[in-house]
């Protein structure tokens, strides 16, 4: 899977460092990804409706930084991540906003 997202980003024959900074580049996305699930689900311990709402819009910022890059590479038509990845950063984000103004999902 790694070499076939390198090959895509990189074109046939990558060099070793591209091949190095791409790795390093997916290892510190994904640690933040799953740091940024621990917070989530660590926030679900507070019982105040009014930080739940704000850890929620807080959540839909984070959200919308990590969607943003494939919603603009989509409409202008450049290449980026597979449809079904987009839709559910998209839903990721409306449920997170959704979250902020009513306070439960």
């Amino acid at each position: 899977m790694l070499k076939a997202l390198v090959k895509d980003a990189f074109g046939q024959n990558p060099s070793p460092d591209a091949v190095k900074m791409f790795e390093t580049f997916a290892l510190v996305l994904g640690l933040t990804i799953i740091g940024l699930m621990f917070l989530i689900f660590g926030s679900m311990s507070f019982n105040d409706i009014d930080v739940l709402k704000r850890l929620s819009f807080l959540f839909f910022v984070i959200s919308g930084f990590f969607a943003l890059p494939d919603l603009i590479a989509f409409l202008r038509g450049d290449p980026t991540a597979p449809l079904p990845v987009v839709i559910i950063g998209l839903t990721t984000l409306a449920l997170f906003y959704y979250g902020s103004k009513k306070g439960t999902l």
